[in-house]
């Protein structure tokens, strides 16, 4: 599932889960109720406007005037922080809302991913196998082998991508990965598990195995930045040898 699918996805859940609360024309409409109204308006517009301070604001207020909803709110206060890239608040919120909720897939998703990229990689890695475990999507394995090659779980991780290698979605399902500060490409799964193969091959001095692998990723993705660079690395040790 790419960035942009999942965005929209989440965007579009925000809109559904966060109510708008509407307008009464009734003479007897409650003050309480009409604040409720007023900050919901200004969270609609901030929503049209994609204005997530403005959207975070009003959904404090209307947790304070509306306490029992609170869960809904925290909700959408997370994915907000999540794509606002604050991630320690989307975690700190996020566990509120899974201690009260503990199967909100999504949550626990966003929870998970905000985990890793901060590099918390134990509660990261718990929480992707866990997630692994219930979808066995071939994105969340690559990350879990990505996890494992950082903390030089090897036996792991090249289990991981074996599986991965062999599932038939691997072969048609793309995911973006950074390049550098600057730049990001998006690859086939396939050759992205092709190149930690080669990366950990290398690491634990395999160079021919390490070349084979990173080959292998350029056969399925001949631009692909990240085994191209390795491989002419592996290639320049071996001249200076």
């Amino acid at each position: 599932r790419s960035m942009r699918a999942l965005i929209c996805f989440i965007l579009f859940l925000i809109i559904t889960n966060c109510f708008s609360q509407k307008g009464n024309a009734n003479k007897g409409l409650s003050k309480h109720a009409t604040e409720l109204n007023t900050d919901s308006v200004v969270y609609a517009n901030a929503r049209a406007n994609s204005d997530y301070s403005v959207m975070m604001v009003a959904l404090y207020y209307m947790m304070v005037k509306n306490p029992q909803k609170s869960l809904s709110y925290k909700d959408s206060l997370t994915t907000i922080y999540y794509l606002i890239q604050a991630y320690p608040n989307c975690i700190r919120l996020g566990n509120e809302v899974l201690s009260l909720q503990p199967d909100n897939f999504r949550i626990r998703e966003l929870v998970a991913i905000s985990h890793r990229i901060m590099g918390n990689t134990k509660t990261a890695l718990e929480m992707y196998e866990k997630l692994y475990s219930e979808t066995n999507s071939p994105i969340h394995a690559y990350y879990i082998a990505e996890m494992q090659f950082n903390i030089q779980r090897y036996g792991e991780c090249l289990a991981t991508l074996e599986n991965i290698l062999s599932a038939e979605n691997s072969k048609k399902e793309r995911i973006e990965l950074i390049i550098n500060e600057n730049s990001k490409q998006k690859v086939l799964l396939t050759a992205a598990a092709l190149n930690i193969k080669g990366m950990m091959f290398a690491e634990t001095g395999k160079n021919k195995e390490a070349k084979d692998a990173f080959i292998s990723a350029l056969s399925i993705e001949k631009d692909f930045i990240l085994p191209k660079t390795n491989l002419e690395r592996i290639n320049q040790k071996s001249q200076t040898r």
